[in-house]
């Protein structure tokens, strides 16, 4: 069974080797990165995704940011989606910090002006390892100022979207994510006709900070699918 993995805002994948390293045997992983044109919206992400996925069965994985390039997977049409894991997503603004965000200069976000051990409490809380604070650093180093700011900007003015999803969906919820508001699960509650929402200890980077509860519940998720005849 292959599982997708759509990055977050940064949109390289790098950031997924902790979550790819402890994968279950036998299912089959694969990260695929964003576009990283400073122009690419969510529907030119959607088109590059799918022709990068094939026509087989998947279960997608949409981290963070991807959530609305999931979404807009969908309005495409692509029926070998069996599943979507939302992890930490939002489907509409995801916090009042996101108008904030927009103004801060993409610059500024890569230079060493918060240090180190606030920032990787912020964002990994206790569940901090040099690793995980290496990996963010390169893959923000890895993107460039401009497309940062684009996409920044691109949650800011996310609007509330309205055509509903039709297959079933699980969102992983963080209980300790400082970067998306509770609140952002109503949005997938309203559109998703086959929601499970399950709660996992970790930070916003919940497939980092708690690879293995993330796995387990992509685990049931595959064994639902089984059962179900839909693989």
């Amino acid at each position: 069974m292959k599982v997708v993995l759509i990055p977050g805002m940064d949109g390289t994948g790098f950031l997924f080797a902790p979550f790819i390293e402890v994968a279950p045997a036998g299912i089959e992983v694969i990260s695929l990165p964003l576009l990283q044109r400073a122009d690419a919206d969510y529907d030119d992400q959607a088109k590059h995704i799918i022709a990068s996925i094939g026509e087989e069965p998947i279960v997608l994985v949409a981290e963070s940011y991807s959530g609305m390039v999931a979404y807009s997977m969908l309005k495409m049409g692509l029926p070998n989606i069996r599943h979507i894991v939302f992890a930490a997503s939002f489907l509409g603004r995801p916090s009042a910090l996101a108008l904030w965000a927009r103004h801060i200069p993409a610059a500024l976000l890569k230079s060493n002006i918060v240090p180190k051990f606030i920032l990787s409490k912020l964002l990994f809380g206790h569940f901090t390892k040099e690793k995980l604070v290496s990996l963010f650093d390169k893959a923000l180093h890895a993107v460039s100022s401009e497309t940062l700011s684009f996409r920044l900007n691109q949650i800011a003015m996310l609007p509330n979207p309205n055509i509903p999803i039709d297959i079933p969906c699980t969102y992983i919820r963080p209980t300790g994510d400082n970067l998306v508001s509770k609140r952002a699960i109503k949005v997938f509650q309203r559109l998703c006709r086959n929601l499970e929402i399950k709660e996992v200890d970790g930070t916003h980077f919940v497939l980092q900070t708690n690879p293995e509860m993330c796995w387990l519940v992509i685990q049931d998720v595959i064994e639902s699918l089984k059962t179900t005849s839909h693989l």
